[in-house]
């Protein structure tokens, strides 16, 4: 499935109705946020930004790989949570409807664990003074996944308006090219806020689309060369069997000619494993 651009609805973003992943995914990460609030407020600390957000040293040291993927539905505030849910809704729905759950599931996976090995790679090597502290610091929240969406909207919609900050329309994508730079700039001002992750996000969207590297292409892909590898498997056994009872055709002419006795230990031996495998079936 090929990413298609859709220009016959050049009017505004408004979101819609939950599509049914974006709905989980919005009760998920509510539900992390609710008993991440409720485990401070009972032992005073964030266990569960330690066990689930991605720190790099716990990935390197204890091996929490199911971090990449599980930091994705921890957030740190309610501005964070209600920022991230929103733009899920307001992207991620149409773009479910338009791919349908399972492709949107898969990018959606792709780009938010693609971003969070990205910053696991940037944040582990610790011996550059601008990475001081990364391998201790928690990656949280949904927003490298929610940047890829934003670049797949802004590839498949790129004429519909959107109101930048609820009041200056925008085309999507100009939308898009405004936030990555807005991104680009920001990262290089220490801000606590991961917005290498963010760019990470994007840019693997854009490429995951771009260049074709659907999953379903790739299953698809995948399954044809098994298909192939069995077919010529197949074709290679049937071969040997043709070329096998030729052989033992010429043995039995042998023997109505001139007797068993006749035979080389070689010709018997071709005959016991045709017998054998008569026997197997």
């Amino acid at each position: 499935m090929r990413y298609n651009t859709y220009y016959e609805e050049p009017g505004y973003l408004l979101g819609g109705g939950f599509s049914p992943a974006v709905k989980y995914i919005l009760i998920a990460c509510i539900g992390s946020y609710i008993v991440d609030g409720l485990l401070r407020m009972a032992a005073g600390s964030s266990l569960w930004v330690t066990v689930f957000g991605l720190t790099p040293h716990l990935v390197n040291t204890r091996f929490f790989l199911w971090q990449f993927a599980t930091y994705m539905f921890v957030h740190g505030g309610l501005w964070h949570l209600l920022f991230n849910m929103f733009a899920l809704w307001m992207f991620g729905s149409e773009i479910e409807r338009t791919w349908g759950t399972r492709e949107f599931t898969i990018f959606f996976f792709i780009t938010g664990v693609g971003a969070g090995l990205l910053y696991w790679i940037f944040a582990s090597d610790w011996s550059l003074p601008i990475r001081a502290g990364l391998p201790n610091q928690a990656l949280i929240g949904s927003s490298g996944a929610i940047f890829g969406l934003l670049a797949a909207y802004g590839m498949m919609f790129p004429d519909r308006r959107i109101l930048f900050m609820l009041i200056f329309p925008i085309k999507a994508k100009y939308f898009v090219l405004l936030l990555a730079a807005i991104e680009f700039w920001l990262s290089w001002t220490p801000s606590g806020i991961a917005h290498f992750a963010h760019l990470s996000g994007m840019l693997i969207g854009y490429l995951y689309l771009k260049k074709d590297w659907q999953f379903s292409r790739l299953s698809s892909a995948w399954h044809d060369r098994r298909r192939r590898r069995q077919i010529h498997l197949v074709s290679r056994e049937l071969e040997s069997r043709q070329s096998e009872q030729a052989e033992v055709d010429r043995i039995l002419d042998k023997i109505n000619a001139q007797g068993i006795h006749s035979l080389t230990r070689q010709e018997k031996k071709v005959l016991e494993r045709a017998s054998a495998r008569r026997a197997g079936k």
